[in-house]
This record gives C-alpha cells, sequence and structure tokens, in this order.
C-alpha cells in the first residue's frame, strides 16, 4: 500500500547553469501569467496552474519551476513539496537570471 503521508523538505534550487545542464530531464513549469509568458519565457517550459500540476503530473516526475525573479516559483515548489511532490527544482534568480547568463527566451504563447 502507497503512503498518502506528504514529504517534507525543500526544493532544491539551481543556478541558471544547473537548471540548463537538466533542462530535458524535468517538467519545466513557468508560474506566471499568461501575458509574462508570452512576453517571454524559457523554451520548452509550460505554464501551469497550481490545480492543473495536482491534476496531470505524477509525484515523482522531476519539476522545475521558473518565473521572471525565483520568488513566485520559490513560493510555487515550497508548496509542491508539502503536496508530496518527490523532486522539486527552482531556478535562482528566474527568467532575470536566465537571460543575464545569455540562455535564449522564446516569445508567445508556445512552449
Amino acid at each position: 500500500m502507497k503512503s498518502t503521508k506528504k514529504q517534507t523538505g525543500n526544493p532544491i534550487s539551481l543556478t541558471p547553469a544547473q537548471f540548463e545542464s537538466r533542462q530535458n530531464q524535468l517538467l519545466v513549469v513557468d508560474v506566471r501569467g499568461w501575458f509574462e509568458y508570452w512576453m517571454g519565457h524559457i523554451p520548452g517550459s509550460q505554464r501551469m496552474k497550481q490545480n492543473h500540476i495536482l491534476k496531470s503530473i505524477p509525484k515523482d516526475k522531476p519539476i522545475a519551476v521558473t518565473c521572471l525573479s525565483g520568488h513566485r516559483s520559490a513560493i510555487a515548489a515550497q508548496w509542491l513539496v508539502s503536496q508530496g511532490y518527490q523532486h522539486v527544482y527552482n531556478l535562482q534568480g528566474g527568467l532575470m537570471a536566465w537571460q543575464g547568463a545569455g540562455y535564449i527566451v522564446q516569445r508567445g504563447n508556445q512552449p
């Protein structure tokens, strides 16, 4: 029988370089609003609300969370851990740090 006990702990913070090197192994979730996402996001990231994550993503799937500065994503990542997600990562500094490190940003609604 599977345990329903919620996991405790903290999400793992990743620098942009660490994030980029693991990106293809992670489901990248952008927690910003649609307009912010449309203006620029990490290629391959998906904009999702918390209730959609709970309904559609298995709790053992590695998830990386991002936002503009890393503040909202840190809150969302901690919440995911409190909901029992086992492999949660947060991009330190968010999209601003990603861009500052020279990585590509995609515009529009497509991941």
